[in-house]
């Protein structure tokens, strides 16, 4: 079979240019090798084209948006996972177009379509007394419990993504104080996250345990499952969705989300220094944000932040507000304006 020139750019773009020219991390390659894996079944199911028999030619702006319309109503996605494939397609073309110029017309009618635009909903996130009671949750006599305290611990106290605890390794995790853990991100940035002596004793505690503080375990991962290989985000999930649910039935005087997921903890963090005054530049550097406009939404979604700030800005303008319902003439007036 003769090679596509639609197969060869996108061979050179998920194996050179993102790993070799953009840095970009495994995962995120991956996303974009998952969004081709669904544009390939889109051509092959609705309009009749086998991946082999795919090229540039039977791709452009009218196919793309039929291929997004595809993907909310056929494959159920939402409008945030939309734009995530949109941009993966607009990282693609801006290549496409520098490998292959003829493209350059369709190219950039594809890098106009825009992203859909979304309901902005509320920031989910546990008040502190909520997560105390989650944190109360696992069993300290058993080893399993005493693994998924810490785990569910130095989840909160460092702000990680659950992609960046699942890789910690060993290695990552400094013993002598002042004891901190080196977080690899977005892009395999690196940042250094300090963490509290208590989380610090957890974690010292389980390493020992689990024979990890030895020179040859340097490269073992921190959390691991019972063939030790390190957990996945689906197993992280369970372990706090377990612990989740059994707080709430335990504490009904007590305020909790409808549902929790790994992320929740990173947010809540955020909140919590928020609250606690922190300044916002250095929850950026903790949280490993590139841009001060991504903290920046936490700021916006803390309520009891909004709540102070607008006690504190609050000015008595008379100590005794009148009774608008004890004047006749308003309510006079009111009667005939609705007729």
């Amino acid at each position: 079979m003769k090679e596509t020139n639609f197969a060869r750019t996108l061979t050179r773009f998920l194996s050179e240019y993102l790993p070799g020219q953009r840095n970009l991390s495994t995962n995120t390659i991956k996303s974009y090798r998952d969004m081709f894996k669904q544009l390939l079944l889109f051509f092959n199911e609705k309009l009749d084209t086998t991946p082999g028999n795919l090229t540039f030619s039977k791709l452009g702006m009218n196919t793309i948006y039929a291929f997004l319309d595809w993907l909310e109503e056929t494959r159920k996605v939402s409008v945030s996972t939309r734009n995530q494939r949109l941009a993966a397609i607009h990282s693609f073309y801006r290549y496409a177009q520098m490998e292959n110029p003829e493209l350059l017309l369709e190219a950039q009618r594809i890098l106009n379509i825009p992203f859909k635009r979304r309901a902005i909903k509320p920031m989910d996130y546990l008040m502190p007394e909520a997560l105390k009671a989650v944190l109360k949750q696992p069993n300290k006599e058993t080893k399993k419990g005493r693994r998924d305290l810490t785990l569910i611990a130095l989840l909160y106290d460092t702000g990680a993504r659950v992609q960046e605890l699942i890789d910690l390794r060993v290695r990552n995790f400094r013993v002598d104080s002042p004891s901190v853990i080196t977080l690899t991100g977005k892009g395999n940035k690196q940042r250094h996250v300090p963490i509290m002596s208590k989380t610090h004793l957890l974690l010292q505690n389980y390493m020992h345990e689990h024979n990890l503080n030895v020179n040859g375990e340097q490269d073992h991962p921190l959390f691991f499952n019972s063939r030790h290989h390190k957990f996945t985000r689906l197993g992280v999930t369970y372990i706090l969705k377990k612990y989740f649910i059994s707080a709430k039935e335990k504490n009904n005087n007590i305020v909790f989300p409808s549902k929790i997921y790994p992320h929740m903890l990173r947010t809540s963090k955020a909140m919590h220094l928020l609250d606690a005054n922190v300044n916002l530049i250095y929850i950026r550097d903790f949280l490993g944000h590139v841009n001060i406009t991504t903290t920046e939404r936490y700021a916006r979604a803390s309520s009891e932040r909004k709540r102070k700030a607008l006690e504190a800005a609050y000015m008595e303008i008379t100590e005794e507000v009148p009774k608008w319902n004890e004047d006749k003439d308003l309510l006079n007036w009111l009667q005939e304006f609705c007729k």
